[in-house]
């Protein structure tokens, strides 16, 4: 038996994907199928994102929820998918500095290392910066955070998940009118790369 417990914002939880819920939720209906027609193997995920979520709330919940969700003596996987709104400007700051987003993100993969977790990082996907009519978030600054992702990734012995790539073909076609959140078809790419990844 296996748990996939994925931690993160409004994309892990899968807002304006109307046809399946997000890239959580889909890979959820494929193991429950899996495992209703092969009686075996049962891996259970858990779709533990909230909408507008930085780091700061992540380090706030996360040894309780994790606790709360863990197997003994079985595999457990954990994903964080969070930058989206650290990065966001308020005035001319990020909501969460670069090094408190380091700090809060090391802090809770030393947790899930403590409790014998595998930890994948995933990576800032990009947005439409025409279309960003809320808090605006700079392209510039989701490529730094993302080489930070790849460094912190490397220091702590996690996988690093290159969620960024995926988008850079076609880009627009992927997101819903906001610019941030992808749409159906762009939860699709998340869900059939973290699909051959997360074993």
């Amino acid at each position: 038996m296996k748990h996939i417990i994925c931690f993160g914002d409004s994309i892990t939880r899968g807002e304006n994907d109307r046809e399946r819920g997000g890239w959580a939720d889909r890979l959820k209906s494929f193991y429950m199928e899996q495992f209703l027609y092969e009686k075996d193997n049962e891996v259970c995920v858990f779709n533990m994102g909230i909408g507008g979520e930085t780091t700061v709330g992540l380090s706030n919940r996360f040894r309780q929820e994790l606790d709360a969700r863990l197997l003994e003596e079985e595999t457990n996987l954990v994903t964080l998918g969070y930058g989206a709104n650290d990065i966001a400007l308020v005035g001319d700051k990020h909501q969460v500095s670069i090094e408190e987003y380091t700090a809060n993100l090391a802090q809770c993969i030393d947790y899930a290392h403590a409790k014998n977790a595998r930890v994948y990082l995933l990576s800032i996907i990009p947005v439409i910066t025409d279309l960003n009519t809320g808090k605006p978030r700079m392209l510039k600054d989701i490529i730094l955070y993302n080489k930070l992702l790849q460094r912190l990734a490397k220091e702590k012995n996690v996988t690093y998940v290159d969620l960024h790539s995926l988008f850079e073909a076609d880009t627009a076609s992927y997101f819903t009118f906001d610019g941030v959140h992808p749409n159906a078809e762009g939860h699709s790419l998340i869900y059939e790369h973290l699909k051959s990844i997360l074993v």
